[in-house]
Protein backbone atom coordinates (compact mmCIF):
# COMPACT_ATOMS: atom_id res chain seq x y z
CA UNK A 1 0.00 0.00 0.00
CA UNK A 2 2.81 2.43 0.78
CA UNK A 3 4.21 1.85 -2.69
CA UNK A 4 0.87 2.81 -4.22
CA UNK A 5 0.60 5.86 -1.96
CA UNK A 6 3.87 7.05 -3.42
CA UNK A 7 2.61 6.25 -6.91
CA UNK A 8 -0.63 8.16 -6.42
CA UNK A 9 1.16 11.25 -5.16
CA UNK A 10 3.55 11.11 -8.10
CA UNK A 11 0.64 10.91 -10.51
CA UNK A 12 -1.19 13.80 -8.94
CA UNK A 13 1.95 15.90 -9.29
CA UNK A 14 2.08 15.37 -13.04
CA UNK A 15 1.64 18.44 -15.26
CA UNK A 16 -1.53 18.74 -17.27
CA UNK A 17 0.19 17.77 -20.54
CA UNK A 18 1.79 14.33 -20.48
CA UNK A 19 2.73 11.73 -23.01
CA UNK A 20 -0.17 9.66 -24.30
CA UNK A 21 1.58 6.35 -23.71
CA UNK A 22 4.69 4.60 -22.40
CA UNK A 23 5.86 1.24 -23.74
CA UNK A 24 6.86 -1.08 -20.90
CA UNK A 25 7.38 -4.73 -20.01
CA UNK A 26 6.34 -6.01 -16.61
CA UNK A 27 6.04 -9.30 -14.73
CA UNK A 28 3.37 -10.59 -12.40
CA UNK A 29 3.70 -13.53 -10.02
CA UNK A 30 1.12 -15.65 -8.19
CA UNK A 31 1.36 -18.83 -6.08
CA UNK A 32 -0.68 -21.76 -7.34
CA UNK A 33 -1.98 -25.16 -6.30
CA UNK A 34 -2.22 -28.17 -8.56
CA UNK A 35 -5.47 -28.12 -10.45
CA UNK A 36 -5.84 -24.34 -10.02
CA UNK A 37 -3.25 -23.12 -12.47
CA UNK A 38 -5.79 -21.09 -14.48
CA UNK A 39 -6.69 -19.04 -11.39
CA UNK A 40 -3.01 -18.43 -10.62
CA UNK A 41 -2.41 -17.35 -14.20
CA UNK A 42 -5.18 -14.75 -14.03
CA UNK A 43 -3.84 -13.36 -10.76
CA UNK A 44 -0.31 -13.18 -12.18
CA UNK A 45 -1.64 -11.39 -15.26
CA UNK A 46 -3.47 -8.86 -13.10
CA UNK A 47 -0.28 -8.22 -11.13
CA UNK A 48 1.65 -7.73 -14.37
CA UNK A 49 -0.86 -5.11 -15.52
CA UNK A 50 -0.56 -3.23 -12.25
CA UNK A 51 3.23 -3.45 -12.38
CA UNK A 52 3.15 -2.03 -15.91
CA UNK A 53 1.25 1.02 -14.69
CA UNK A 54 3.66 1.60 -11.79
CA UNK A 55 6.68 1.15 -14.02
CA UNK A 56 5.50 3.59 -16.68
CA UNK A 57 4.72 6.33 -14.20
CA UNK A 58 7.77 5.69 -12.03
CA UNK A 59 10.16 6.36 -14.89
CA UNK A 60 8.91 9.93 -15.22
CA UNK A 61 8.55 11.29 -11.71
CA UNK A 62 11.11 12.28 -9.09
CA UNK A 63 8.80 13.19 -6.19
CA UNK A 64 8.58 10.60 -3.41
CA UNK A 65 6.08 12.23 -1.04
CA UNK A 66 3.57 9.88 0.54
CA UNK A 67 -0.06 11.01 0.82
CA UNK A 68 -2.83 9.67 3.01
CA UNK A 69 -6.25 8.24 2.24
CA UNK A 70 -5.58 6.74 -1.18
CA UNK A 71 -7.78 3.68 -0.73
CA UNK A 72 -10.56 4.88 -3.04
CA UNK A 73 -8.13 5.55 -5.89
CA UNK A 74 -6.29 2.30 -5.30
CA UNK A 75 -9.46 0.23 -5.43
CA UNK A 76 -10.82 2.03 -8.47
CA UNK A 77 -7.75 2.49 -10.64
CA UNK A 78 -5.92 -0.78 -10.02
CA UNK A 79 -9.08 -2.85 -10.30
CA UNK A 80 -9.42 -1.53 -13.84
CA UNK A 81 -5.77 -1.62 -14.89
CA UNK A 82 -6.66 -3.06 -18.31
CA UNK A 83 -8.50 0.16 -19.13
CA UNK A 84 -5.20 2.06 -19.18
CA UNK A 85 -3.24 -0.45 -21.29
CA UNK A 86 -3.25 -0.88 -25.06
CA UNK A 87 -1.42 -3.16 -27.48
CA UNK A 88 -0.82 -5.60 -24.65
CA UNK A 89 0.98 -8.84 -25.48
CA UNK A 90 2.05 -11.75 -23.30
CA UNK A 91 5.81 -12.10 -23.79
CA UNK A 92 6.21 -15.24 -21.70
CA UNK A 93 4.53 -17.31 -18.99
CA UNK A 94 5.67 -20.25 -16.92
CA UNK A 95 5.32 -22.31 -13.77
CA UNK A 96 8.38 -22.21 -11.54
CA UNK A 97 9.93 -24.72 -9.12
CA UNK A 98 9.01 -22.32 -6.30
CA UNK A 99 5.30 -23.00 -6.80
CA UNK A 100 4.58 -19.74 -8.59
CA UNK A 101 3.14 -18.82 -11.93
CA UNK A 102 4.87 -15.94 -13.74
CA UNK A 103 3.51 -13.85 -16.60
CA UNK A 104 5.52 -11.22 -18.46
CA UNK A 105 3.65 -8.70 -20.61
CA UNK A 106 4.48 -5.90 -23.01
CA UNK A 107 2.07 -2.96 -23.27
CA UNK A 108 1.61 0.76 -23.73
CA UNK A 109 0.35 2.57 -20.63
CA UNK A 110 -2.11 5.38 -21.31
CA UNK A 111 -0.66 7.79 -18.77
CA UNK A 112 -2.84 10.75 -19.74
CA UNK A 113 -6.03 8.74 -19.17
CA UNK A 114 -4.73 7.45 -15.85
CA UNK A 115 -3.87 10.95 -14.62
CA UNK A 116 -7.29 12.29 -15.64
CA UNK A 117 -9.02 9.59 -13.62
CA UNK A 118 -6.84 10.13 -10.59
CA UNK A 119 -7.63 13.84 -10.72
CA UNK A 120 -11.29 12.92 -10.44
CA UNK A 121 -10.63 10.79 -7.38
CA UNK A 122 -8.43 13.47 -5.87
CA UNK A 123 -11.53 15.66 -5.89
CA UNK A 124 -13.60 12.94 -4.20
CA UNK A 125 -10.96 12.49 -1.50
CA UNK A 126 -11.18 16.22 -0.83
CA UNK A 127 -14.94 15.92 -0.40
CA UNK A 128 -14.56 13.05 2.04
CA UNK A 129 -11.94 14.77 4.18
CA UNK A 130 -13.88 17.99 4.76
CA UNK A 131 -17.67 17.89 5.09
CA UNK A 132 -19.39 20.24 2.63
CA UNK A 133 -22.27 22.30 4.00
CA UNK A 134 -24.54 25.03 2.71
CA UNK A 135 -26.77 27.14 4.95
CA UNK A 136 -30.11 28.23 3.52
CA UNK A 137 -32.80 30.38 5.08
CA UNK A 138 -36.19 28.66 5.21
CA UNK A 139 -38.11 30.04 2.18
CA UNK A 140 -41.31 30.13 4.25
CA UNK A 141 -39.73 32.41 6.88
CA UNK A 142 -41.63 35.60 7.76
CA UNK A 143 -40.16 38.40 5.62
CA UNK A 144 -39.64 40.56 8.70
CA UNK A 145 -37.15 37.99 10.05
CA UNK A 146 -35.15 37.36 6.85
CA UNK A 147 -32.46 39.96 7.57
CA UNK A 148 -31.74 38.47 11.01
CA UNK A 149 -31.84 34.95 9.58
CA UNK A 150 -29.24 35.84 6.94
CA UNK A 151 -26.93 37.30 9.57
CA UNK A 152 -27.43 34.16 11.64
CA UNK A 153 -26.58 31.99 8.62
CA UNK A 154 -23.37 33.98 8.07
CA UNK A 155 -22.41 33.53 11.71
CA UNK A 156 -22.93 29.77 11.51
CA UNK A 157 -20.98 29.65 8.25
CA UNK A 158 -17.97 31.36 9.84
CA UNK A 159 -18.00 28.91 12.74
CA UNK A 160 -18.24 25.92 10.43
CA UNK A 161 -15.29 27.17 8.36
CA UNK A 162 -13.22 27.63 11.49
CA UNK A 163 -13.90 23.97 12.35
CA UNK A 164 -12.73 22.68 8.94
CA UNK A 165 -16.12 22.39 7.20
CA UNK A 166 -16.30 23.49 3.57
CA UNK A 167 -19.14 25.97 3.27
CA UNK A 168 -20.54 26.42 -0.23
CA UNK A 169 -23.33 28.39 -1.88
CA UNK A 170 -26.02 25.93 -2.92
CA UNK A 171 -27.89 28.66 -4.80
CA UNK A 172 -24.92 29.35 -7.11
CA UNK A 173 -23.63 27.25 -9.98
CA UNK A 174 -21.60 24.60 -8.20
CA UNK A 175 -19.49 21.87 -9.76
CA UNK A 176 -21.02 19.30 -7.43
CA UNK A 177 -24.20 18.92 -5.41
CA UNK A 178 -22.34 16.67 -3.00
CA UNK A 179 -22.87 18.02 0.49
CA UNK A 180 -25.45 18.74 3.17
CA UNK A 181 -27.96 21.55 3.48
CA UNK A 182 -28.62 23.30 6.79
CA UNK A 183 -32.06 24.91 6.54
CA UNK A 184 -32.37 27.69 9.09
CA UNK A 185 -35.72 28.67 10.62
CA UNK A 186 -36.28 31.57 13.02
CA UNK A 187 -39.37 32.57 14.99
CA UNK A 188 -40.27 35.06 17.69
CA UNK A 189 -43.33 35.00 19.96
CA UNK A 190 -44.11 38.01 22.15
CA UNK A 191 -46.23 38.39 25.27
CA UNK A 192 -47.06 41.38 27.42
CA UNK A 193 -47.67 41.68 31.14
CA UNK A 194 -47.93 44.43 33.74
CA UNK A 195 -45.94 44.50 36.96
CA UNK A 196 -46.58 47.26 39.52
CA UNK A 197 -48.05 49.41 36.82
CA UNK A 198 -45.13 48.87 34.46
CA UNK A 199 -45.84 47.27 31.08
CA UNK A 200 -43.36 44.48 30.27
CA UNK A 201 -42.80 42.72 26.94
CA UNK A 202 -41.14 39.32 26.83
CA UNK A 203 -39.99 37.72 23.60
CA UNK A 204 -39.30 34.01 23.01
CA UNK A 205 -36.86 33.49 20.16
CA UNK A 206 -36.49 30.02 18.65
CA UNK A 207 -33.88 28.85 16.17
CA UNK A 208 -34.21 25.58 14.27
CA UNK A 209 -31.54 24.04 12.03
CA UNK A 210 -32.58 21.08 9.87
CA UNK A 211 -29.98 18.99 8.01
CA UNK A 212 -31.07 17.79 4.56
CA UNK A 213 -29.66 16.33 1.35
CA UNK A 214 -29.58 18.73 -1.62
CA UNK A 215 -32.74 18.46 -3.68
CA UNK A 216 -34.67 16.50 -1.05
CA UNK A 217 -37.05 17.43 1.73
CA UNK A 218 -36.21 14.58 4.12
CA UNK A 219 -34.81 15.87 7.42
CA UNK A 220 -31.73 13.80 8.32
CA UNK A 221 -30.99 15.57 11.62
CA UNK A 222 -31.99 18.67 13.53
CA UNK A 223 -30.72 20.96 16.30
CA UNK A 224 -32.69 23.76 17.94
CA UNK A 225 -32.54 26.32 20.73
CA UNK A 226 -34.93 28.74 22.47
CA UNK A 227 -34.10 31.98 24.31
CA UNK A 228 -36.38 34.38 26.23
CA UNK A 229 -35.48 38.09 26.35
CA UNK A 230 -37.29 41.29 27.40
CA UNK A 231 -37.31 44.43 25.32
CA UNK A 232 -39.47 46.96 23.54
CA UNK A 233 -37.71 46.81 20.17
CA UNK A 234 -38.76 43.49 18.67
CA UNK A 235 -36.16 43.33 15.87
CA UNK A 236 -33.24 44.24 18.13
CA UNK A 237 -34.33 41.55 20.56
CA UNK A 238 -34.59 39.10 17.67
CA UNK A 239 -31.00 39.83 16.60
CA UNK A 240 -29.70 39.38 20.13
CA UNK A 241 -31.74 36.23 20.75
CA UNK A 242 -30.64 34.69 17.45
CA UNK A 243 -26.96 35.20 18.41
CA UNK A 244 -27.56 33.51 21.74
CA UNK A 245 -29.39 30.65 20.03
CA UNK A 246 -26.42 30.12 17.73
CA UNK A 247 -24.18 29.80 20.80
CA UNK A 248 -26.58 27.26 22.31
CA UNK A 249 -27.16 25.20 19.17
CA UNK A 250 -23.57 25.20 17.90
CA UNK A 251 -22.12 22.10 19.56
CA UNK A 252 -25.16 19.95 18.86
CA UNK A 253 -25.36 21.10 15.23
CA UNK A 254 -21.67 20.41 14.66
CA UNK A 255 -22.07 16.93 16.12
CA UNK A 256 -25.17 16.23 14.03
CA UNK A 257 -23.47 17.41 10.82
CA UNK A 258 -20.39 15.26 11.44
CA UNK A 259 -22.43 12.14 12.23
CA UNK A 260 -24.74 12.67 9.26
CA UNK A 261 -21.81 13.29 6.90
CA UNK A 262 -20.07 10.07 7.93
CA UNK A 263 -23.30 8.12 7.58
CA UNK A 264 -23.99 9.60 4.14
CA UNK A 265 -20.49 8.75 2.94
CA UNK A 266 -20.59 5.08 3.81
CA UNK A 267 -24.22 4.04 3.97
CA UNK A 268 -26.17 2.34 1.22
CA UNK A 269 -28.65 4.50 -0.65
CA UNK A 270 -31.14 4.21 -3.48
CA UNK A 271 -30.26 6.17 -6.61
CA UNK A 272 -32.59 6.79 -9.53
CA UNK A 273 -30.48 6.83 -12.68
CA UNK A 274 -31.96 7.96 -16.00
CA UNK A 275 -29.88 7.20 -19.10
CA UNK A 276 -30.99 9.06 -22.21
CA UNK A 277 -30.31 8.20 -25.85
CA UNK A 278 -30.85 4.45 -25.42
CA UNK A 279 -32.17 2.93 -28.64
CA UNK A 280 -33.73 -0.34 -27.45
CA UNK A 281 -34.87 -2.34 -24.46
CA UNK A 282 -32.01 -4.78 -25.07
CA UNK A 283 -29.50 -1.92 -24.92
CA UNK A 284 -31.07 -0.71 -21.68
CA UNK A 285 -30.65 -4.18 -20.16
CA UNK A 286 -27.04 -4.24 -21.34
CA UNK A 287 -26.34 -0.90 -19.61
CA UNK A 288 -27.86 -2.29 -16.40
CA UNK A 289 -25.66 -5.39 -16.60
CA UNK A 290 -22.56 -3.22 -17.12
CA UNK A 291 -23.37 -1.09 -14.07
CA UNK A 292 -24.03 -4.11 -11.88
CA UNK A 293 -20.87 -5.97 -12.88
CA UNK A 294 -18.29 -3.22 -13.25
CA UNK A 295 -19.22 -0.12 -11.23
CA UNK A 296 -17.67 0.00 -7.76
CA UNK A 297 -20.00 0.24 -4.78
CA UNK A 298 -22.89 -1.26 -6.73
CA UNK A 299 -25.18 -3.51 -4.67
CA UNK A 300 -28.08 -3.98 -7.08
CA UNK A 301 -29.40 -2.55 -10.35
CA UNK A 302 -32.98 -2.88 -11.59
CA UNK A 303 -34.33 -1.60 -14.90
CA UNK A 304 -37.57 0.14 -13.93
CA UNK A 305 -38.74 1.40 -17.31
CA UNK A 306 -37.72 2.05 -20.88
CA UNK A 307 -39.61 4.43 -23.13
CA UNK A 308 -38.88 7.26 -25.56
CA UNK A 309 -35.17 6.37 -25.65
CA UNK A 310 -34.88 6.77 -21.85
CA UNK A 311 -33.94 3.95 -19.50
CA UNK A 312 -34.62 4.45 -15.79
CA UNK A 313 -32.78 2.33 -13.25
CA UNK A 314 -33.29 1.87 -9.52
CA UNK A 315 -29.85 1.38 -7.99
CA UNK A 316 -28.75 0.30 -4.52
CA UNK A 317 -25.37 1.95 -4.09
CA UNK A 318 -22.71 2.42 -1.43
CA UNK A 319 -21.65 6.04 -1.82
CA UNK A 320 -22.78 9.46 -3.00
CA UNK A 321 -24.44 9.95 -6.39
CA UNK A 322 -21.39 12.01 -7.34
CA UNK A 323 -19.18 8.96 -6.72
CA UNK A 324 -21.17 7.03 -9.31
CA UNK A 325 -21.09 9.87 -11.84
CA UNK A 326 -17.33 10.21 -11.37
CA UNK A 327 -16.80 6.56 -12.21
CA UNK A 328 -19.09 6.65 -15.23
CA UNK A 329 -16.96 9.48 -16.60
CA UNK A 330 -13.62 7.82 -15.95
CA UNK A 331 -11.45 7.10 -18.96
CA UNK A 332 -11.41 3.33 -18.46
CA UNK A 333 -15.23 3.19 -18.30
CA UNK A 334 -15.72 5.46 -21.30
CA UNK A 335 -13.30 3.46 -23.43
CA UNK A 336 -14.59 0.08 -22.41
CA UNK A 337 -18.33 0.79 -22.39
CA UNK A 338 -19.77 4.20 -23.28
CA UNK A 339 -19.15 7.91 -22.90
CA UNK A 340 -21.77 10.01 -21.14
CA UNK A 341 -22.73 13.60 -20.43
CA UNK A 342 -24.10 14.59 -17.04
CA UNK A 343 -27.39 16.44 -17.44
CA UNK A 344 -28.36 16.89 -13.79
CA UNK A 345 -28.05 15.66 -10.21
CA UNK A 346 -30.93 16.43 -7.87
CA UNK A 347 -30.64 14.66 -4.56
CA UNK A 348 -30.39 10.97 -5.38
CA UNK A 349 -31.64 11.34 -8.95
CA UNK A 350 -29.09 11.40 -11.78
CA UNK A 351 -29.78 12.09 -15.45
CA UNK A 352 -27.09 11.34 -18.04
CA UNK A 353 -27.01 11.10 -21.82
CA UNK A 354 -25.15 8.20 -23.41
CA UNK A 355 -23.00 9.45 -26.28
CA UNK A 356 -22.81 7.05 -29.19
CA UNK A 357 -19.40 6.41 -30.67
CA UNK A 358 -19.08 7.14 -34.37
Amino acid sequence: MKRFAILLCMLLALPAIVSAGEKVTATGVSFFEEGRVAIAREKALDEAKRAAIEQAVGTRIESRTVIENFQVSRDQVFSHATGYLKNMEIVSEQKTDLGTYEVEISAEVEIAALVNDLDRFKKILGWQKNPRVSILVDPDLDKAYVSTARKTASSLGRRLKSEGFRVFDATAADTSGMGLIVRLGLEIASSESTYQGVKLTLHEISLRTDVLRPGQGEILATASAVKSLPGSNKLKVLDKGARQCVDSVWKNLRRQLTKTWEKELYSQRQIDLVVQNITSHAEAEEVGAILKSDASGMVDVQLVSFKKKKAEFSIQYNGWPEHLVTELQMEYFRRKYFDSTLESIQGNRIVITANKQE
